[in-house]
Parts: structure tokens; C-alpha cells; sequence
């Protein structure tokens, strides 16, 4: 394969070219990738488990409570602001994790793909303190650990996780004709119902009713988690928990179709059918498709990975090959923007930044300033894919001006700048001759950061 296929399966599959996956992505740019669909030991980013972080959380919660009532206003203040920062501490170092894992992993094609689903079942900690410390927990618990199975298992694994639950309200949903409904002012939540439909399984002109949004809200009554707004010392906290005495009981209807089973199995069943749809298969191969390839990809690439999707009954891997081998995906006329998270790992990448205190503070600063700070998107749909969403003239100068005072900061020696400019796809050839006359190493690393070439992969 060509020079450009050596960039692309390391810029546009993986995190960004660099040193890290240089060789490998030389010798068989397609055969690196799908040898990374058949590693299946992912840990993922060393954070603590979601029932962890929540417990956390709620002890958290509790001993704020104490304080806010202590007479003793000075100490007071001070425990609160320490505790405070403890907080922050430990959702700062999840998120650093994270960042750090991608930058440093050797398999960045899965990692993609990771957060990929992750945006796709977005989860964000805006205006949602408590499920803060446990967002990295739920990457890897509910995406990262289902990325060899399949959409159906993924579906099942976001839907009941204790994240998804609280950020969509589910677990304060009680069906109306259930036995908590009918003693509590507590109603049906049609929020997690709604964005299953619209955002993660058939799309928004995927041909459901209103009275399918409502029908599958009842179906999934009763799917919580412990510890919030619960009593029961038999229920672990921040752990799933069917709650049978909020589910609505009776068969419903969904799309057609009656669904006579019971209890916790009745919405099991009702998303593993949303997961095999065709609509489904349409939507999830086009943001595939819109992600990899182009903000408008060729409509014969979308065909391909739906029919990969339908044949496959959803099997991730299966598909995930599908969209190695596409021709399209390889095209050197698309082009994909990269979102600030891209841009700032694949910086990291090619010139394999150590992650110390001031590589931190800059990572922390751009992810801030260009705005996609982690699990920060402002609705259930996630961050955009398209380029005009991260493009404006004042994000493209905030860029250059992050790019150049990483340059400046990164201490690149003569050898990593070298490395840099040979990685460059052949089309970049001002870029490179522009590195090569600069002044010093951190000039040409500045030139690179911020140059319109390293916008796009």
C-alpha cells in the first residue's frame, strides 16, 4: 500500500500518527487494524468500578450534609472546600487516565471504536454531579468491555448500567399501574425510552410513535440501581437493581408487536428487537460511515456496512472489518475534521509527549478552551461529527495558538521532528519543508501542531 495508507490507517482508523505505531502500520497499514479486532484483553483505563465511584459519591454527599449542618461556620468552610477538592482530585485523575490510555495505546484502532459507541451512548456530568466519578467506569464497563460481542449486548449492557439509568431518569420511572404507582406521586420518565429510539436504535425517522416511546418507557420500569433514594440494606449501592414493585405490569405493544413476557425480561426483549431492527442497521452503518470516511460518505458505503450489520445479527467484529475493507474508507479525496479530543491526542501521539505536570496542564487547557471537555456534551446526542460544528474561525485560532504553545512547551529533540515530518502524508509537502527550515525543534513541532494539514485526518 501507499504512503497515504500508512497515514490514514494510523490518522484516520487510529488516534493520530506517531513513533508508537509507526512500524507496524508500515509493513500492512489494513492487516495492523484487523489484527487489532482480534485482541480481546482491554482493561481500558485504570479508574474504579462504577459501584465504586458512586458509593463514593453518595459518602460524599452524606458528609457534606453533616458539615452544611456543623455550627462551627470556619471549620466548616474549610472541611467543605477540602472535600470539595477531593472531589475534583479524583475526577480529574479518571479523566487523565482516560486521555493518557488513548494517547499511549498500541492498539488505537479499538480505541477509537471505544469512543466511538462512548459518544454514541453519550453520557455527560453536566448538571449530573453524582455520576461525575463513575463516567470513565461506564466506558469501560458498558462499551469498551462489549466491543467483541454484539449491538444487541452493547444495547443491554448501556441501558441497565447505573449511569445510563440516573443521566436518563430511568430510575425514578414507576409504571402508573404497578404497585409503587399506584401509592406514590411518582410517574412514568419517558426520557431513557425516548433517546433509545431516536439516538441509539432507530433513529429519529425511524418510524416510531409516541405511543412506542410510552410503551417501552413501561417496559423498562423498574430498572435501577442501589443506593439512591433507597433504603433497602439488600441492595448493593451503585449496582443494577430490578425493582419489581415499579415495574407496570402487563403485556405492552412496541412497534407492532406484543410483548407478553414479564418483569425485567420484558424489556430485555424489546431492546434486543430495537438493536436487530433494519432502521437500526441503517443508522448505526451511516454514523459509521459519517465517522470514518466523510461527513457526507458515499451512499454505496453506508449499503455495505448495513447489510454487513443485518447478516451479521449486529456482530460488532464482523462489522468493524466491514469498515476496514471499505475502498471508500481509503479514498485520499474524504476527509474527516478532527473534533479538539482528536486533536489533542494525535498531537500527544506523533511526537510521544511525555505525560508530565506541563503536558497536563496543556491537554486540561485545550480540551477546556476548544470545548469538549470528557463526558461534558450538552445533550443525550453527543458531540458532533462535522466538521462546520468545529471549524469557526475563533475555534481554528484557539487551535493555532494551542498549537504553537504546545510546541513550544513539548521539548521535542531533532529525532521525534525528523520522525514527524516523514509520517506526513505526501500531499503536506509545504508543511514538511516548512519544518525542516525551522529554527529549532520546538519551532517545527509548533508548526505542525497548528498547521491546517494536522486539522484533518
Amino acid at each position: 500500500m501507499t504512503i497515504f495508507s500508512q497515514y490514514r490507517a494510523m490518522n484516520r482508523f487510529g488516534l493520530g500518527a506517531g513513533p508508537l505505531d509507526l512500524n507496524a502500520a508500515t509493513a500492512d497499514p489494513k492487516g495492523w487494524l484487523l489484527q487489532q479486532l482480534e485482541i480481546q484483553q482491554d482493561p481500558g483505563p485504570q479508574v474504579p468500578d462504577a459501584a465504586t465511584s458512586l458509593s463514593a459519591f453518595y459518602e460524599w454527599r452524606n458528609e457534606r450534609k453533616r458539615l452544611m449542618s456543623s455550627e462551627e461556620s470556619e471549620r466548616r468552610a474549610q472541611e467543605l472546600t477540602s472535600l470539595q477538592r477531593g472531589l475534583a482530585a479524583q475526577e480529574q485523575s479518571n479523566f487523565f487516565k482516560r486521555f493518557e490510555y488513548a494517547a499511549h495505546t498500541r492498539t488505537p484502532f479499538r480505541e477509537r471504536l471505544v469512543q466511538f459507541y462512548s459518544n454514541h451512548f453519550s453520557v455527560s456530568r453536566k448538571g449530573k454531579r453524582m455520576i461525575s466519578l463513575a463516567c470513565v467506569a461506564y466506558e469501560n464497563e458498558a462499551i469498551r468491555a462489549h466491543l467483541d460481542s454484539s449491538f444487541a449486548d452493547m444495547l443491554l449492557a448501556v441501558m441497565s448500567h447505573p449511569v445510563m439509568l440516573f443521566y436518563l431518569d430511568n430510575n425514578n420511572s414507576v409504571g402508573p399501574g404497578s404497585p409503587a404507582g399506584k401509592r406514590s406521586k411518582r410517574g412514568l420518565n419517558e426520557n431513557l425510552a425516548r433517546e433509545i429510539m431516536e439516538l441509539h436504535t432507530l433513529s429519529v425517522n425511524g418510524g416510531y410513535t409516541q405511543q412506542d416511546v410510552q410503551a417501552l418507557a413501561k417496559m423498562i420500569t423498574g430498572w435501577g440501581f442501589g443506593g439512591y433514594n433507597n433504603r433497602n440494606p439488600a441492595v448493593k449501592q451503585g449496582e443494577f437493581f430490578f425493582y419489581k414493585q415499579n415495574h407496570e405490569p402487563g403485556p405492552q405493544v412496541l412497534l407492532g408487536r406484543q410483548y407478553d413476557f414479564q418483569g425485567l425480561e420484558q424489556g430485555r426483549a424489546a431492546l434486543i428487537d430495537l438493536a436487530l431492527d433494519p432502521s437500526t442497521a441503517r443508522f448505526l452503518a451511516t454514523k459509521l460511515a459519517s465517522h470514518f470516511i466523510a461527513d457526507t460518505p458515499p451512499p454505496e458505503a453506508i449499503s455495505i456496512l448495513e447489510r454487513s450489520f443485518l447478516d451479521s445479527r449486529g456482530h460488532l467484529p464482523t462489522l468493524h472489518r466491514t469498515l476496514v475493507n471499505l475502498e471508500a474508507a481509503w479514498d485520499p479525496a474524504h476527509k474527516k475534521f478532527k473534533t479538539p479530543n482528536e486533536y489533542l491526542l494525535s498531537a500527544v501521539r506523533v511526537f510521544d509527549l511525555p505525560f508530565n505536570g506541563r503536558i497536563r496542564k496543556l491537554i486540561r487547557s485545550g480540551l477546556v478552551n476548544l470545548n469538549q471537555r470528557p463526558f461534558f456534551a450538552g445533550s443525550p446526542a453527543g458531540w458532533p461529527d462535522d466538521t462546520r460544528y468545529w471549524s469557526s474561525s475563533s475555534a481554528l485560532k484557539k487551535r493555532i495558538e494551542w498549537g504553537l504553545a504546545t510546541g513550544a512547551s513539548a521539548n521535542t529533540g531533532l529525532h521525534k521532528i525528523e520522525q514527524a515530518v516523514a509520517m506526513l502524508p505526501t500531499d503536506a509537502g509545504d508543511l514538511q519543508l516548512a519544518m525542516k527550515r525551522a529554527e529549532s525543534p520546538a519551532q517545527a513541532a509548533g508548526l505542525m501542531l497548528a498547521s491546517p494539514e494536522f486539522q484533518w485526518r
